[in-house]
């Protein structure tokens, strides 16, 4: 994790993330601390980048139970949901949140690429690939967080 992060990327940042998770999941998301990433009660992790003025990611992590609960909730279902199934509704947020940030930081006119969303065993696998996160924030969600980081090169 970077020493140094973009303060001013981070409202953007929390703005897509709130704003996804209330949409596609029907989640309150409220701003929780961005201390360490959690490492134990990992749900899922994944990655999506992005190419076009800049290059970059969203990696988004939830802990703490969140995900089966994200996935009942997108596709609208009671019963048990197959952990494929979980692992597409967390890329698919991802992807969203993504697609919301990038407008917000570069502006509508921006075009990006979005690659497809890319499963990590571990944060730290997911900045390897997609490069330091330049902002990260937390979410509190059903209980559980989200860990939304933005990796973004050069700096817009």
């Amino acid at each position: 994790m970077p020493d140094m992060l973009d303060t001013t990327l981070a409202g953007p940042l929390t703005e897509a993330a709130s704003e996804t998770f209330e949409s596609l999941a029907y989640f309150f998301a409220e701003p929780g601390v961005a201390d360490d990433i959690p490492t134990d009660g990992v749900d899922g992790i994944v990655g999506v980048a992005f190419s076009g003025p800049a290059h970059g990611g969203v990696i988004l992590q939830l802990s703490g139970g969140v995900l089966a609960a994200l996935a009942a909730n997108m596709l609208g279902l009671e019963e048990a949901i197959s952990a494929g199934d979980q692992h597409d509704a967390l890329g698919e947020t991802a992807n969203v949140i993504c697609g919301n940030v990038l407008p917000r930081i570069a502006g509508p006119a921006a075009v990006f690429a979005l690659g497809v969303p890319q499963q990590y065993r571990t944060w730290n696998d997911a900045v390897e690939v997609l490069g330091t996160v330049n902002a990260r924030v937390r979410l509190e969600v059903e209980g559980g967080r989200a860990d939304v980081g933005l990796v973004m090169s050069p700096a817009l």
